[in-house]
């Protein structure tokens, strides 16, 4: 009679430790389970925030700006500098962004100033290399600039000219190095007065806002010259501002050169200037490329 009442009793044990291994055993196949989908989408997320099929760009270094610049270019351009060290621009990273500055004025009250900016760009868009990011960067400049770019892959092709806004000259036509913007234009500044875009008739150089071939792979020139609200009351003459960006693979660079005239003075030049920050970008084009 006792076997027979204990009998059931040790089969339900069995059947009760072969239950309770089963679901011990499934738990943790549940869980190695749901842990290796945790890790596979870590790892998914992980790739896809970082990983690009894309090989980086050909520059990863960047020049120390404040000598990138020679000394005898810059005793050229800032006469009257009091320090030609420079003055380097704050930046979080300088692996991916330097700059510098210098200025000076002369005796007669005119001021000139001079500015670089180096940028390394990292595409963070997997399918877009750096290359690609430098050049969609630069576009942005340049039509932030009202510079009509060449078309890509049409070389030797037509660029149409914009056409003149009412009230103003006849739009000049593009030159050999490119579909300029109009030459015509102003606009208020901060502090009254205006900002008129150059232009240059057909016996002089062009100074046109402009893009500009053998400097890079893309590069334009905008030239914009500020003249006081009130000249016979303001402490200062007109300003011309020149700028120059320029690409070299992932690397974009500007350059920006001002001078200012006293009170009562002429407009500043518009070809020196231009050709100075020419002569700049080339000397910052070598020191990338070196």
């Amino acid at each position: 009679m006792r076997s027979t009442r204990r009998l059931p009793v040790s089969v339900g044990a069995a059947a009760g430790v072969v239950a309770l291994t089963l679901a011990a055993l499934g738990g943790c196949t549940a869980d190695n389970a749901d842990h290796g989908l945790v890790t596979e989408s870590k790892s998914a997320s992980v790739d896809d925030g970082t990983a690009s099929p894309m090989p980086p760009g050909k520059y990863q270094t960047l020049p120390q700006p404040c000598v990138a610049v020679s000394s005898d270019e810059l005793k050229k351009l800032i006469p009257g500098a009091t320090d030609y060290a420079g003055k380097e621009s704050l930046t979080y990273d300088t692996g991916r962004r330097v700059g510098c500055t210098w200025q000076g004025a002369t005796s007669d009250g005119t001021t000139r100033k001079l500015s670089i900016d180096i940028e390394r760009v990292v595409s963070y868009d997997p399918g877009m290399s750096d290359e690609e990011q430098a050049e969609k960067d630069f576009d942005q400049r340049a039509a932030a600039a009202a510079i009509q770019l060449m078309p890509t892959g049409t070389p030797g092709g037509t660029a149409t000219t914009p056409p003149a806004p009412p009230n103003s000259p006849t739009a000049p036509t593009p030159n050999a190095e490119g579909p300029s913007a109009s030459a015509s234009g102003t606009a208020t500044i901060t502090g009254g007065g205006t900002a008129t875009g150059t232009g240059s008739d057909g016996n002089s150089p062009d100074v046109r806002p402009r893009e500009l071939g053998n400097l890079g792979d893309d590069a334009f020139i905008n030239d914009v010259l500020k003249t006081p609200a009130s000249p016979a009351t303001s402490a200062t003459g007109p300003r011309r501002d020149v700028t120059l960006v320029f690409r070299t693979a992932n690397v974009v660079v500007s350059v920006t050169y001002t001078q200012s005239s006293p009170r009562g003075g002429g407009d500043p030049d518009s070809s020196d200037l231009q050709k100075d920050a020419q002569q700049v970008a080339g000397q910052l084009e070598s020191r990338i490329e070196n």
